[in-house]
């Protein structure tokens, strides 16, 4: 009884002591991960596959949380991701959707960052696909194609496609969906209806980080539609298009610039088109 009983606690201390170990050596691991230069080697999914043998989850957990952590200490040090930085982090959620087809969260971060932050909306519309295969119930995936193809792409028949499968999904057939599709087919309306995306986009998410990344974009968006129906009134009023935005303060239409919630400064390109220098990223 009494050997039992020493060899189940010394057990417990070898179980303590390993488990002290492991999580210096893992938190020692996302510092060096947050601080080095430069990304590692990404083999192909298959191999990761074969190396995993049954615990595909835990795989993909890793791969995902590795190049979160190595964004995230860019975004701590103020830095952008270069282009091959970037690269090795899709290759991470490529991999980590591999291992697991419904881990929604490489998913989101293809949908909301890849597409915004990185300009690598080709990338991010590969992930949303492999959702919109897998996560078949999940009208939101769609949803998120629907918008990347309409924004970023300006194709509007694909947008229209994507919002109409939305809305055959479970919880997608509440009428925003179809009458979006419709609103696609109107010329000039794209802030406006990138404005209906995001808030429909904000109705449906309760994570704070998620929804302030929202708001933001939004926010940039209303200033945005607000320049252009300032120019369209210029237009109107004086039979000529503005040479700047400053040319609507002169005239009185407005009698100030919004500020851009990135910290950039909008302007009128050659084309009359509303932009920001901030690229809203």
């Amino acid at each position: 009884m009494m050997q039992s009983l020493f060899i189940a606690v010394l057990i417990i201390i070898i179980a303590i002591i390993g488990n002290f170990f492991a999580i210096s050596r893992v938190s020692s691991e996302r510092n060096l991960l947050r601080e080095k230069e430069g990304t590692g080697l990404i083999l192909p999914s298959s191999v990761y596959k074969v190396i995993a043998l049954e615990f595909k989850g835990i795989f993909s957990d890793i791969m995902f949380s590795r190049a979160m952590t190595y964004y995230g200490g860019k975004l701590i040090r103020n830095e952008k991701p270069t282009e091959k930085e970037w690269g090795w982090i899709y290759r991470n959620m490529d991999a980590a959707t591999d291992l697991d087809h419904y881990f929604l969260d490489p998913y989101y971060f293809g949908a909301m960052t890849l597409a915004w932050d990185a300009n690598k909306v080709k990338e991010s519309n590969i992930l949303l696909e492999k959702a919109f295969r897998y996560r078949d119930w999940d009208w939101t995936i769609p949803f998120y194609l629907g918008f990347n193809h309409f924004y970023f792409l300006q194709d509007n028949e694909k947008a229209a496609y994507y919002l109409m499968e939305g809305a055959k999904r479970p919880g997608g057939s509440g009428g925003l969906l179809p009458t979006l599709a419709a609103r696609l087919s109107y010329q000039g309306k794209k802030t406006e209806n990138a404005i209906i995306f995001l808030q429909e986009m904000l109705k449906k998410t309760d994570d704070k980080n998620v929804r302030w990344i929202y708001e933001r974009r939004l926010a940039a968006l209303k200033a945005i539609l607000f320049l252009e129906g300032a120019a369209a009134a210029y237009q109107n009023r004086f039979k000529a298009r503005p040479d700047n935005l400053d040319g609507l303060i002169a005239k009185g239409i407005i009698s100030e610039l919004p500020q851009d919630p990135y910290g950039g400064k909008f302007y009128m390109d050659k084309d009359g088109l509303i932009k920001t220098t901030s690229e809203m990223r």
